[in-house]
């Protein structure tokens, strides 16, 4: 894989399904960041889709995963840290990341602009790099104002946001089936799962189910091949820290600042638009997240704080596998190609 080398001396891999092979010179790429346990691997049906559709696909692994640097050792202690060091983290995760974009659109000469999304917890990301753009170098903060058009939070669950799980709903990590020692292998087939939920228009918590799963749709896990994608030990270091309850504040107020910040989105991002994505068979905690983001967005009614929320028919958290070229034409959709 090709990779990026920040100042700090940090290195993200990368793969990059290169230049379309359509005539427009304008074309637009889409950088995606993945999520817990699952690599840049996941989007391999994507970046192949991508030169014929127009679209230059590039995914980073984020730091732990197969070529980018690992934390330190430090990292580890930041369990029992106080908030200014989870919230450091977080910050330098984000700067960390705008950096990286903001490079390879110059390295790369980027021609059309750039979208950005992080599928489930690489939303937590994504949402670093918006928060993070005030402590950035000049040159940076133009690069991104200028190319990035949208920013998508894909899939994103609850604990993303910080938006705790409501009495009597579960996750694998609170089930008490689940054994520590088979959390991994349980997670990923729950996670790729078809559920069978009620009526989604009601948004009732009631309508939304932990285990009712399609009898005749598979988990992902179990029907495309997952070698070389799948990562338990990266997903067991830095991703299980950040997803744990102690960081929920964290989260908590980096969602206020990335999302319903005026100044950030009015000023900052004023050229992006934002996207929170969820399927009506993904998990219930993105759905019930999309919920509780878009009731905010209604409340507080900051017009610079806009959000465009959508509900793809059909969708498990695995879209992007399982029917890449319909993914691939949403995403199109999202940043007007």
């Amino acid at each position: 894989m090709p990779s990026f080398t920040l100042p700090s001396g940090v290195v993200f891999s990368y793969t990059d399904s290169g230049i379309p092979t359509s005539n427009k010179i304008d074309y637009v790429t889409l950088v995606l960041i993945h999520g817990v346990m699952f690599n840049n691997g996941t989007f391999q049906s994507l970046a192949a889709l991508g030169p014929s559709n127009g679209v230059r696909v590039i995914a980073p692994n984020r730091r732990e995963y197969d070529g980018s640097t690992p934390h330190p050792d430090v990292l580890e202690l930041l369990m029992n840290g106080s908030e200014v060091e989870k919230e450091a983290f977080i910050a330098e995760m984000g700067r960390d990341f705008a950096l990286l974009i903001a490079g390879l659109v110059e390295s790369l000469s980027l021609p059309g602009g750039v979208a950005v999304a992080g599928w489930s917890l690489g939303s937590l990301v994504l949402m670093a790099v918006v928060a993070s753009m005030e402590s950035l170098p000049e040159d940076t903060r133009r690069t991104l104002s200028s190319s990035v058009r949208s920013i998508i939070l894909y899939q994103a669950p609850a604990v993303v946001f910080g938006v705790p799980i409501p009495e009597g709903m579960s996750v694998p990590q609170t089930d008490p089936e689940v054994s520590s020692a088979g959390i991994g292998p349980f997670f990923a087939r729950w996670a790729t799962s078809f559920f069978l939920h009620g009526d989604l228009s009601t948004r009732d918590l009631r309508n939304l189910t932990y285990s009712r799963t399609d009898p005749n749709r598979p988990p992902t896990f179990d029907t495309i091949p997952i070698d070389g994608i799948l990562d338990l030990t990266a997903g067991a270091k830095a991703d299980a820290m950040v997803v744990s309850p102690s960081f929920a504040a964290a989260t908590a107020k980096l969602t206020d600042k990335a999302l319903f910040d005026a100044h950030v989105r009015g000023r900052l991002w004023k050229n992006s638009k934002f996207y929170l994505v969820t399927g009506s068979m993904d998990n219930w905690t993105s759905i019930y997240a999309g919920w509780k983001i878009e009731e905010r967005m209604l409340v507080e009614a900051k017009p610079e704080c806009e959000i465009t929320f959508e509900l793809v028919d059909g969708a498990n958290h695995f879209f992007f596998m399982e029917e890449p070229q319909r993914s691939l034409n949403c995403f199109k959709r999202w940043f007007g190609n």
